[in-house]
């Protein structure tokens, strides 16, 4: 029996779209059809700005519960639902999109993941800078889109990187432009040769920068990139009409005003910020409104965001396997455990635990290594779980995942049980993955809790 991930793989690389993972029907290449959205109360908006940032390499959430907010797949179909309800549509990230770890596999994805969206501008945040220039240069030129750094550059000349200083964009009677403003001192995690070389642009260029596309008639947004500090200061000295604070994982529901300027707050993989926008003739805001959408289930899915995060995942898994193993518990199967204790195994193998692996299979995610962690039994250390080939019987939730002992351990006299509790459970059952679990937790732990004798 082959892993259904493993087949997955083969079906996106023979261009063809398997059924079994929700890919197939016709849809895998096709954009998702929109749907309604609530209407602003300025009815017709001069621009509607759609911001999203901190998505920190998050592809798709982890649906172990049933589908949850955020994902690219769902962000996509957000998107192109306001596209078609508002033609002067603008799609900006504060940057944060890459995955802390600078030479992660999910940033290469990522950022095919953001083309496939679609967004009209991508502010490079922190988390970008951290990759190594010559790398960085290379992976932003097979992902062309308009990369935004106006404050921040290679302190090397000869590497030159696909991004530009001002991003523009004009409808009849609007002018949009969009510039970024990131300082040394948000740097804070890169050492002093990292910093070495950046190169960072005074103040005083911003300022006349934004002066100039003020005295032609733009609507100009600032991306800041740092904390409430940094936004209070750029409100005091730019002459901005919107400002967006970026580098940051959380998501204000409401506009705040800062020095009497309006400022947007988005964050994080689940939200996206909706400003729509009325404007003078000469590009100041008249009235303004602003909404923090869920990214949800009102949002059609493009499965062609679906088939990117299937080859990151299975990308990542090549990897996860390629690297030194952990040591960790002795792991057997729950099988073995049976041959002594069978009405315990009988409680299990008909039990949801039993069925773990099973559902990732389903979903289309038995190659993803973070949802391995807790499918299986001991992915990515010594004893544990490989792939289903070569460890089936590790394939799923056994004994030993709640009761954490070795064999040679039970074998010994006067062994007591360790009890499977609340703090084990919620290592994998996390507010995230299964919202409503503690306040379950009595109920969900009577569904699996073993006989005891």
């Amino acid at each position: 029996m082959r892993r259904l991930g493993t087949a997955i793989l083969f079906f996106l690389l023979a261009g063809c779209e398997p059924c079994a993972s929700g890919l197939g029907h016709g849809k895998a290449h096709q954009p998702p059809s929109p749907v309604r959205v609530r209407p602003f109360k300025c009815k017709k908006p001069d621009v509607v700005l759609l911001v999203t940032g901190g998505t920190t390499g998050m592809l798709e959430v982890c649906n172990c519960a049933g589908p949850m907010p955020g994902g690219l797949a769902r962000r996509s179909g957000l998107v192109r639902s306001y596209r078609a309800a508002y033609e002067n549509t603008f799609l900006l990230d504060s940057g944060d999109l890459f995955w802390v770890d600078p030479d992660d596999v999910r940033n290469d994805f990522i950022l095919k993941g953001y083309r496939q969206v679609g967004y009209d501008a991508v502010v490079l945040g922190d988390q970008e800078w951290a990759v190594a220039a010559k790398k960085f240069s290379r992976m932003l030129a097979a992902c062309p889109m308009k990369y935004l750094s106006t404050t921040v550059a290679p302190a090397d000349p000869s590497i030159r990187l696909p991004m530009e200083r001002l991003v523009t964009r004009t409808w009849p009677g609007v002018k949009l432009a969009v510039v970024s403003c990131i300082r040394q001192e948000q740097f804070l995690f890169f050492d002093a040769k990292k910093l070495a070389g950046l190169s960072f642009s005074p103040r005083p260029e911003l300022v006349r920068r934004i002066e100039e596309l003020k005295a032609g008639g733009f609507l100009v947004v600032v991306v800041v990139h740092g904390d409430f500090g940094c936004v209070e200061a750029a409100a005091k000295t730019l002459d901005a009409d919107l400002i967006i604070q970026g580098h940051t994982s959380r998501t204000d529901s409401r506009l705040r005003l800062v020095a009497g300027k309006p400022v947007v707050k988005v964050g994080g993989a689940d939200t996206v910020g909706a400003v729509a926008m009325r404007l003078s003739p000469a590009g100041d805001i008249v009235e303004i409104e602003y909404r923090a959408e869920l990214v949800d289930r009102r949002w059609p899915i493009d499965w062609r965001l679906i088939q990117t995060y299937q080859a990151y995942a299975h990308a990542a898994m090549r990897k996860a396997l390629g690297a030194k193993r952990k040591e960790g518990l002795d792991y057997v199967p729950s099988v073995e455990c049976g041959r002594c204790h069978n009405a315990q195994y009988d409680a299990w193998l008909t039990g949801p635990h039993a069925r773990a692996y099973r559902t990732l299979q389903k979903a289309g995610r038995s190659g993803d290594p973070n949802c391995l962690m807790c499918h299986t039994s001991g992915f990515g250390t010594a004893g544990g779980f490989y792939t289903f080939e070569k460890t089936p019987k590790l394939a799923g939730v056994n004994c030993q995942n709640c009761h954490r002992f070795n064999v040679p351990e039970h074998q010994q006299a006067g062994f007591r049980l360790p009890r499977a509790d609340e703090n084990v459970c919620t290592t994998c059952h996390t507010p995230v993955t299964d919202p409503k679990f503690k306040s379950r937790f009595k109920h969900r732990m009577n569904k699996i809790r073993c006989p005891h004798k």
